[in-house]
């Protein structure tokens, strides 16, 4: 593929990769404990071509890649910055201070963490998610037995006057080791965690998304722009290769 035309697609996919996380960023501004994505990429070098792994390439092919090189290695990683803190007086929301603590929640597919602290009781009297996931206390699910039940400012449940649970709360030491999954959920890969004795919680108050609105929206059109710039790039290096052709003919 001619240098000029990979290098601008190559960037132009870029683009469209960001445009979607951006997207989705925005579409959770108002999740309860969502924590936006951001993009990661790597300038292409010559050891990373199919020509650096030939003999006798002469050296054009090594000053071609670096001047115009592309774009590998696109990753998409988990922004761990805390979100504001909103105040909603409702006593079974809480928030986390430090950014490295979570709840533990119970679902199919194991124990998940989470930020998202709007919790709720199903019909039953135990404490859950807004989807219905058990949330999980010291000595497992948390079955709320008394009247008017709210959280404490150290994680405890009471209810009528009484302790009937206290939020199992765990801290991870690399933030990276964890796997989003359905959201606000994380799955943590190869161990790292630790129980957390005394929680810091912030009772009747919920951690809000760590996501600008103004900022998303003006990095969606500078995208969208890069975007077409890269189109238009390619199209007109199509358009001169033909012209090329036709005149040699």
């Amino acid at each position: 593929m001619e240098r000029g035309i990979y290098s601008a697609t190559s960037g132009g996919i870029l683009e469209s990769r960001r445009l979607e996380v951006v997207a989705n960023n925005l579409a959770n501004v108002n999740t309860v404990g969502f924590k936006a994505s951001r993009l990661v990429a790597r300038e292409q070098e010559f050891s990373d071509t199919l020509a650096s792994t030939l003999e006798g390439i002469p050296s054009r092919a090594a000053s071609d890649q670096q001047n115009t090189p592309g774009v590998v290695n696109v990753d998409v990683f988990t922004d761990f910055t805390p979100g504001p803190v909103r105040n909603t007086e409702a006593p079974l929301d809480a928030a986390l201070v430090k950014e490295n603590q979570f709840f533990v929640v119970q679902t199919q597919g194991g124990e998940r963490l989470t930020r998202a602290g709007n919790f709720t009781m199903d019909s039953q009297g135990f404490l859950t998610t807004q989807d219905g996931k058990a949330v999980l206390g010291e000595g497992g699910p948390i079955a709320i037995t008394g009247p008017s039940p709210k959280i404490t400012s150290n994680g405890s449940i009471i209810a009528g006057g009484e302790l009937v649970g206290k939020l199992r709360v765990v801290e991870v030491d690399d933030l990276q080791s964890l796997e989003r999954e359905e959201g606000v959920r994380f799955k943590v890969n190869g161990g790292g965690q630790r129980p957390v004795v005394s929680a810091n919680v912030i009772p009747q108050s919920l951690e809000m998304p760590n996501v600008s609105v103004i900022g998303s929206m003006v990095e969606m059109i500078s995208t969208q722009r890069a975007f077409e710039g890269y189109s238009k790039t390619v199209q007109t290096i199509q358009e001169l290769n033909d012209t090329n052709l036709r005149t040699v003919r």
